[in-house]
């Protein structure tokens, strides 16, 4: 049982995806995640969302505008039941698609990019080498991963933070202003 844990939507009850191999991001990354995050009004893109959860916890607490983007059409349907509960529909946008032709193919640019692809696939590496095409200059990516996936973060990026919750390590990343 997921619940958003802080925030305006504090308590909503969030569903599950119907799918054993969904992995979610803990609550206490969660809150870790908006206390270090300036959301208000920012556009946010949420990578390989899941139930949406992670996008949903950014909306209450004021984040702009969310993009979900999930390959699964379970996901999809889910993170639109969860959605149908805070009655924001006019503050996100559903794609279903793969995270790496969505990088590749977007046109749109965020303020923050929260990414967190399944565990153990390698794709995290191959993520990153397109998330510069979809941030703003100055913006924040945040990769969620297993403590056993080496991350090689592409040129213009900087560490910012790097936060480790038992297996989970959550990276913090700015694009730098390249002149």
């Amino acid at each position: 049982m997921l619940y958003i844990e802080s925030g305006k939507f504090k308590g909503t009850k969030i569903e599950t995806v119907p799918n054993v191999k969904t992995r979610y991001t803990p609550s206490i990354v969660r809150l870790a995640l908006v206390n270090m995050l300036d959301l208000e009004g920012k556009d946010v893109l949420d990578l390989c969302a899941g139930s949406g959860v992670v996008g949903i916890e950014f909306l209450s607490n004021g984040a702009g505008l969310v993009t979900f983007v999930d390959v699964s059409a379970k996901s999809v349907k889910t993170i639109n039941k969860n959605i149908n509960k805070i009655n924001l529909k006019e503050k996100i946008k559903i794609v279903k698609k793969d995270a790496r032709v969505f990088l590749r193919t977007s046109k749109d640019k965020y303020d923050i990019v929260f990414m967190d692809p399944p565990f153990g696939l390698g794709i995290v590496n191959e993520l990153l080498q397109y998330t510069h095409k979809v941030l703003k200059i100055n913006g924040i990516l945040v990769v969620e991963h297993s403590k056993r996936e080496k991350i090689i973060p592409p040129d213009g990026l900087e560490v910012l933070k790097i936060k480790r919750y038992g297996d989970v390590v959550i990276d913090m990343y700015k694009l730098k202003n390249i002149l």
